[in-house]
């Protein structure tokens, strides 16, 4: 069994964080002897941006995850999302224990609280050490406010709302699934039509990778995601990065983050698919009120290169 890839503690890689803020105060020193005017009307702060990370298919305990996650905590995101299987059921790749806390722990367990917000994949249902039960009691603060077993759910992350789905759950939980989604996002949009509706789930509806498009997830099968309210759909499990456009809505396979298990991108694409990129990496989201930006960012040489870039507007 091969050794898993060392990864350094994040406050090894922030030593540097110290000397950041004295630089930081220094400047709000500065800035304190020009004070405004009493009663001055001052202008409108701009929105400092919300970044998040979103990664799939993790959990194979290997190089690329260790490089993958090393590149995503250099975000300093304010939360990670999953597209599913947090585990892979790799020999000696605990599922959760080690395929997500040695990689991503620190989001787990934040004093603060959870940052760590996952969907269910087909791994993580059916891999030996994982199920359903050892899925929930690793992420045990999943709410069941939706639904009694967690599987689905919905999380407020700054201008952006989040809404995880269960496409592996049954047909009967489908429809389930589908009633709330609607009524979900329709109370988002009303109450906050400023937000950014993303969501979330593993089997991607429209794609071009090996396991084909999952029709159960799609619009002919009832998913009105666009009409209800959603601005994007991320999703995972074809091990690739991809952008289907159907109807001006953006279906993003969100590709991969461990290397051993990156897929290829076919010689043939399905109509709408805009981009299509292998080898491992993560999406990084940057969002305002105003704009969401989604950038595929694949590790390179310590850094990282931007493969593919969605920008939203509103």
């Amino acid at each position: 069994m091969p050794s898993r890839p060392h990864r350094m503690p994040s406050r090894a890689r922030r030593a540097l964080l110290p000397l950041v803020l004295v630089a930081a105060l220094a400047g709000c020193a500065a800035a304190a002897e020009t004070l405004p005017t009493p009663g001055a009307t001052l202008p409108a702060s701009p929105v400092a941006p919300t970044t998040l990370a979103v990664v799939t298919d993790v959990g194979n305990c290997d190089e690329g995850s260790a490089r993958v996650a090393d590149m995503v905590d250099g975000w300093a995101p304010e939360a990670i999302v999953t597209a599913g299987d947090n585990t892979q059921g790799t020999e000696g790749c605990t599922p959760y224990t080690d395929s997500v806390d040695d990689y991503y722990g620190e989001y787990v367990r934040d004093p603060a609280g959870p940052r760590f917000w996952p969907a269910l994949g087909n791994h993580d249902h059916e891999n030996k050490g994982a199920g359903l039960a050892a899925y929930l009691a690793y992420f045990d603060y999943l709410s069941a406010d939706d639904d009694p077993q967690r599987r689905w759910y919905d999380q407020q992350l700054g201008p952006v709302h989040v809404f995880v789905l269960d496409s592996e759950a049954s047909e009967a939980d489908l429809a389930a699934q589908r009633t709330w989604l609607r009524g979900a996002l329709a109370t988002a949009r009303s109450a906050e039509p400023r937000t950014w509706n993303v969501v979330v789930f593993h089997r991607p509806a429209h794609s071009s990778g090996s396991h084909g498009p999952f029709e159960p997830m799609s619009e002919a099968a009832g998913w009105d995601y666009r009409g209800w309210g959603a601005d994007i759909v991320l999703a995972g499990h074809q091990h690739l990065y991809e952008d289907v456009v159907v109807d001006g809505l953006h279906h993003v396979t969100a590709g991969v983050g461990a290397s051993e298990i990156a897929r290829p991108c076919p010689d043939t694409l399905v109509d709408g698919s805009r981009r299509c990129v292998d080898g491992p990496g993560a999406l990084r989201l940057t969002s305002t009120p105003a704009t969401l930006l989604l950038e595929y960012h694949q590790p390179v040489d310590g850094g990282s290169t931007v493969a593919d870039v969605i920008t939203l507007t509103r």
